[in-house]
Parts: structure tokens; sequence; C-alpha cells
């Protein structure tokens, strides 16, 4: 019997959350120049910018539950 394991992601690239979260890397951008998520950087120049998993989570549950509504 084989028993497969699987990983949850921690972390991803940009064009990962994009993907993960269906909202557009310029609202993604925006929120992290508002300061509203964190963005982490690696690379030899930590240029690219990864956003953990449970901050993308906490982020997204931090925006208006109803349309129209502002934070």
């Amino acid at each position: 019997m084989t028993t497969l394991i699987t990983l949850a992601r921690v972390a991803y690239s940009l064009a990962g959350a994009v993907e993960a979260t269906g909202i557009s890397s310029d609202t993604i951008r925006a929120a992290v120049a508002d300061g509203t998520l964190v963005a982490h950087y690696v690379g030899e120049k930590a240029s690219k910018p990864v956003f953990r998993a449970v901050e993308l989570d906490a982020w997204i549950a931090s925006l208006p539950t109803e349309r129209g509504a502002r934070r």
C-alpha cells in the first residue's frame, strides 16, 4: 500500500499568488505598496517577491465582505 502525502504550499511567487487567489497582479502589487499585504523577497538581489500563503489568506480575509464597502 502506497501512502501519498500532499504538502500544502507555504509561499507563492507573484504569478502563483495571482493564480491561487484570482486577484490581479496590479491589485496584489497595490496591496504591497499600501502595506496591507507583506511581500518577502528572494533571489541574489532580493528582488523576487514571494507571498506566504498565510499572509495571502489573512489579506483576503481582511477585504470587505460587502460590495462597494471600504476597509
